[in-house]
């Protein structure tokens, strides 16, 4: 299958040749050998080109996902090619303006809150912080912006999916 998926405002064709695991991908022209697992829910182990991940997939909506990988979260829109194209796919959001939506990655609790409501923050910025499995887990906003909403408060408890803040 032939993919167009959109991250940070740029557009990757994937190609996944075949089912199963391990299955060979192609990004933007670039083979990949990915032998996948999944552990629990929504979270996935991956071995890409003998490199072990845990990345934690969590689908908002119809071709749209939230990927949580070694403490980084990133959003991707994506088409299978050859179907009509949404509106706006894989550049909603990820431009020099939008809207930012941050989500929890899976189930936890939040540990800290980094920001406050009207506030500036830059791209790569640290926005609130989650513990899950163990660990500590900061989220970050992926370009500049205005914290716009905040739905959540230190010692609450989050599932995997919800939104935690805004930002726009």
């Amino acid at each position: 299958m032939i993919y167009s998926a959109g991250l940070h405002g740029r557009l990757h064709r994937l190609m996944v040749k075949g089912r199963g695991s391990p299955v060979p991908v192609q990004i933007n022209g670039k083979s990949y050998e990915v032998d996948f697992t999944a552990a629990d829910g929504s979270l996935l182990s991956l071995l890409v080109m003998g490199r072990s991940y845990e990345a934690d997939v969590v689908e908002e909506a119809d071709g749209v996902l939230t990927v949580w990988v070694e403490g980084e979260t990133y959003r991707i829109e994506y088409q299978e090619e050859g179907r009509r194209p949404r509106r706006g796919v894989g550049l909603t959001g990820h431009g020099a303006g939008g809207r930012q939506v941050i989500t929890a990655p899976m189930p936890g609790k939040v540990v800290a809150v980094l920001v406050s409501p009207a506030q500036e923050v830059t791209a790569g910025q640290g926005v609130i912080v989650i513990e899950a499995m163990k660990m500590e887990n900061e989220l970050k906003a992926s370009r500049p912006g205005v914290i716009k909403e905040i739905k959540v408060q230190e010692g609450s408890a989050v599932g995997g999916g919800d939104v935690l803040m805004v930002i726009e």
